[in-house]
């Protein structure tokens, strides 16, 4: 039988995270499961679901996070990541999404922000061991079909 995802138990270790700023896990129906300091809107978290669809169209809009523009600059499906601000002051972002046995095969979404002097290079590992370890596993994607 499955027993879903436990969202305590995954806002704990979301709060383990002491690197990232904000965290938000939610499903391909716009469930949020948990949340970190991120209480986003579904109409919000509406665009994330069309983020895999055309690269240029994701770069071209960035992305949008209670309110705050971030410009998105790498699209490495599972993973597309970006920032805003600048070289002293900043915050980057990433999302991920991957398959969830646990709700029988549903698409489930890790979106992050990580502030400076956290960049990407230490936070993205962060969020791909914690999708594989407690969420489910990452997508595979053929980027010749996309």
């Amino acid at each position: 039988m499955d027993q879903g995802l436990d969202p305590a138990m995954l806002l704990a270790e979301l709060k383990k995270q002491d690197e990232w700023a904000k965290a938000i896990i939610f499903d391909e129906d716009l469930n949020v499961i948990t949340h970190k300091n991120c209480a986003a809107t579904k109409e919000e978290l509406t665009l994330y679901l069309k983020a895999y669809d055309v690269r240029d169209n994701t770069i071209g809009a960035g992305f949008v996070l209670l309110g705050e523009q971030y410009e998105v600059h790498r699209w490495h499906p599972p993973l597309i990541y970006g920032r805003r601000g600048d070289a002293d002051v900043g915050e980057g972002i990433s999302l991920a999404r991957g398959i969830c046995n646990k709700l029988n095969g549903k698409k489930v979404y890790l979106l992050i922000t990580y502030e400076l002097p956290i960049v990407s290079a230490r936070a993205v590992p962060q969020q791909i061991n914690f999708y594989n370890q407690f969420i489910g596993e990452l997508e595979k994607f053929d980027i010749k079909q996309q």
